[in-house]
């Protein structure tokens, strides 16, 4: 299953480009942003918690740096992040019920753990 905000990103690399920057996953009650009205700027995915991850086609993600925003950590943002790892190059998953005091975590291919990505403390 396509998601109808991945299209002009399959576009993307249907030509033989790659997205600008890195490529955003809004994890949870999030409005989509018509990011493909603008010329050279991110994509930004909104999926639902709710959203039947495993049926997802990520094959447009294959290669790129993902970040994901979430609201809270749960069963089907780690499902999702276990899918993305099939596709991508790089993950970093932010969760905003975490901060300040964590951030979220990171995965880098040919790693098989996640590591935890520190907030930058001011010197």
């Amino acid at each position: 299953m396509l998601l109808s905000s991945m299209q002009p990103l399959v576009e993307i690399r249907m030509a033989g480009r790659l997205p600008p920057g890195d490529v955003w996953i809004l994890f949870g009650d999030y409005e989509q942003v018509k990011w493909w009205q603008w010329s050279d700027t991110s994509v930004e995915i909104a999926m639902l918690e709710s959203s039947p991850v495993s049926r997802i086609d990520l094959r447009p993600l294959v290669g790129l740096k993902v970040c994901v925003q979430a609201d809270r950590y749960s069963d089907a943002l780690l499902r999702l992040c276990d899918r993305l790892k099939e596709y991508v190059k790089q993950l970093d998953v932010f969760v905003l019920e975490w901060m300040p005091g964590e951030l979220g975590f990171r995965w880098d291919r040919g790693e098989a753990e996640y590591s935890p990505i520190a907030p930058k403390v001011a010197a």
